[in-house]
């Protein structure tokens, strides 16, 4: 599967210093929130909606020279990377980007093949390799 393109919001909707929020996707593919900023260029980024740390909308955060500050813990992202200013080998996923027709949209991967929680089990204990020890 290739990634898709995505229209997640008009361009009139993004103001510079306010991230727009959206949910894209439908319920085959499971939904993704995906933030919208428009940086100082006039580009747009897009991100995953959640901060990489606590499950906090970055929607709901303040862009200022090019970098978003999450609103739950005040972690700053440089927007044209994704890394996080002060700890770099955390960032914020970025999509790619572009403008058609007046909509901002968004390069998403394909959605991920949904496994039953026993799929998941399985696959992490095959993962473990033995790295558990039973008590004595």
């Amino acid at each position: 599967m290739t990634e898709q393109w995505r229209r997640v919001c008009r361009v009139d909707e993004v103001d510079a210093g306010q991230p727009v929020g959206k949910i894209v996707g439908n319920a085959d593919e499971g939904d993704l929130r995906i933030c919208v900023v428009r940086r100082p260029g006039g580009e747009f980024v897009a991100m995953l909606d959640r901060c990489p740390h606590r499950d906090i909308p970055l929607s709901r955060g303040l862009v200022k020279d090019g970098v978003l500050t999450c609103p739950g813990h005040f972690w700053r992202f440089d927007l044209a990377t994704g890394e996080r200013s002060d700890l770099p080998e955390v960032r914020a996923t970025l999509y790619p980007t572009r403008v058609t027709d007046g909509w901002v949209e968004v390069s998403l991967p394909p959605a991920a093949p949904r496994r039953s929680m026993r799929e998941w089990l399985l696959a992490q204990a095959r993962a473990n390799d033995g790295r558990l020890r039973r008590p004595g």
